[in-house]
């Protein structure tokens, strides 16, 4: 008896969930949520794909190669950017990662070939230079650093740094000379 109850139970909610339908064939389209509400939502920033060698356009692959020659342990990634980055929307970039001199970096080309920044890991503010530490010190007492990257690009150096103090996060870039050129609490 339970068995029959249940087919019925599932008859009418089916019946139910289609009688909803208006009769016309029309397609709805699905509900649009701005893409700045979505990349607040976003875990990252985009949305990023290992991708071998020869995926990567050749004009990449070509400046690449010029600018690093010496570049080893060569990983290719493709990126699609969502609004909240710094990088032009209508664009797909590819950024690679590598040792060169020793050290690991990470350098980023538009899907046009061109070189847009490059950065590596700064291991410690004894690295940074005094500026850059004497503002960190004076506009942010008490946090610590979780994080620094040294930044290159076209335009400018600068230093992005990760501070923590409790539940506060700040995200700082900062110029060689201790301005700060951009800053982002969460």
């Amino acid at each position: 008896m339970k068995f029959k109850n249940l087919i019925c139970l599932v008859a009418i909610s089916s019946l139910a969930i289609f009688s909803c339908n208006s009769g016309k064939d029309e397609k709805t389209e699905p509900e649009k949520t701005p893409v700045a509400e979505v990349a607040k939502q976003a875990a990252s920033e985009g949305t990023s794909t290992t991708v071998v060698t020869t995926e990567v356009p050749e004009p990449i692959r070509t400046s690449f190669t010029a600018k690093y020659p010496k570049a080893e342990r060569i990983t290719w990634y493709s990126y699609k950017p969502v609004e909240s980055d710094e990088l032009e929307m209508d664009d797909q970039y590819y950024y690679v990662r590598y040792g060169n001199s020793g050290a690991d970096y990470t350098s980023w080309y538009n899907n046009r070939g061109e070189w847009v920044k490059t950065s590596t890991k700064v291991p410690g503010n004894s690295k940074l230079p005094d500026a850059v530490n004497k503002t960190i010190n004076e506009s942010y007492p008490g946090y610590t650093i979780s994080e620094i990257d040294k930044e290159n690009d076209k335009d400018m150096e600068m230093y992005e740094i990760e501070l923590n103090k409790g539940d506060s996060k700040v995200k700082l870039k900062i110029l060689p000379n201790g301005e700060i050129f951009k800053r982002k609490s969460k």
